[in-house]
């Protein structure tokens, strides 16, 4: 009976032998695996409780993006208009040609004076996207 134990530890003990040193890889890896885990299960979090990830859809981003790219376009007409005009002023609204970019957008002018103009963009709802200023 003792020669089979002691040939058991002994055969155990071999086996354990034999195995390779640890990967320091595997460790590396497996920080790295943790690391992401929780970072999804954060964006998770933040996808079920309304926050940024899931607040918007992809219509939402692409709505906001042309609104800015309107406004962008505006500016850069109104501001060209203004350096072109002998008298440094901004348009009238009956000068005023929306830019291409803005087709398809509905631009509400709060102020369009001589020295000064402020205009938002809202979306089908009238939900304002934006609000531009100048000068």
């Amino acid at each position: 009976m003792r020669r089979r134990v002691w040939s058991g530890v002994l055969l155990a003990a071999s086996l354990c032998a034999c195995q390779p040193p640890p990967d320091p890889r595997v460790a590396e890896l497996s920080a790295r695996v943790s690391a992401l885990e929780a970072e999804v299960r954060a964006l998770k979090a933040a996808q079920h409780s309304g926050g940024p990830a899931g607040a918007t859809d992809a219509g939402d981003v692409t709505a906001r993006a042309a609104a800015q790219n309107c406004a962008n376009a505006l500016t850069r007409m109104l501001e060209t208009f203004r350096q072109d005009s002998i008298d440094r002023r901004y348009p009238t609204p009956a000068q005023v040609e929306l830019p291409g970019a803005c087709a398809g957008q509905r631009v509400n002018w709060v102020t369009l004076e001589a020295q000064a103009y402020t205009f938002s963009l809202t979306d089908r709802a009238g939900k304002e996207q934006l609000r531009q200023r100048g000068p």
